[in-house]
């Protein structure tokens, strides 16, 4: 796989047409405090719907807005084809900003995708000297294992995106900066 991820122009999020964000679900989480409790399910989440919350159209009205605020929007690519996409968002409290979206189109799973994508933003935050990166995870187990694989940990949710998204996994990574590094040595 030839990967490459590289910015897409603020109208990027109509690629959204180009993932296949099926899967098969065998774990939800749900949060209590900054504990995760898990549940075995069985659910299949298809593609994007035509219409409806889930569909593109609602995406793009979801997360314009964040793109348009100085949201840095990426795209995996693998031979031409968007394999995945992202979206940094701002500030969501001081020095930290949020990974407000990230999907792997079901073919290009488990090939290293979302951590080229996430290894970029988290790349693009320290430049811009951010301390941390927050995420509100839908709480499926291949998001959460994910990102709790990446370092994020459990925090208690920020009120402003709980209330937006009060089933999802609210998460945090300290970002690292080369001083930091620098004075641990």
């Amino acid at each position: 796989m030839a990967l490459t991820i590289e910015p897409l122009p603020r109208d990027g999020l109509l690629r959204f047409r180009e993932i296949d964000r099926s899967e098969e679900i065998t774990t939800h989480y749900r949060q209590v405090g900054t504990q995760l409790v898990a549940s075995a399910v069985n659910d299949v989440v298809p593609t994007f719907p035509a219409d409806g919350p889930h569909s593109v159209a609602a995406l793009v009205a979801d997360w314009q807005p964040v793109v348009d605020a100085g949201g840095v929007l990426l795209g995996a690519f693998d031979e031409g084809r968007l394999a995945g996409i992202a979206l940094l968002g701002d500030e969501v409290a001081a020095d930290v900003r949020q990974v407000a979206l990230l999907y792997v189109s079901r073919p290009h799973r488990g090939r290293g995708v979302a951590s080229a994508l996430m290894d970029e933003m988290e790349r693009i935050a320290r430049e811009e000297r951010a301390r941390a990166l927050y995420v509100s995870s839908v709480p499926s187990d291949s998001a959460v294992g994910f990102y709790l694989s990446r370092g994020f940990e459990p925090t208690e949710p920020l009120p402003k995106l709980f209330v937006k998204e009060p089933e999802d996994i609210h998460m945090v990574l300290t970002l690292p900066h080369e001083k930091d590094a620098a004075r641990a040595s």
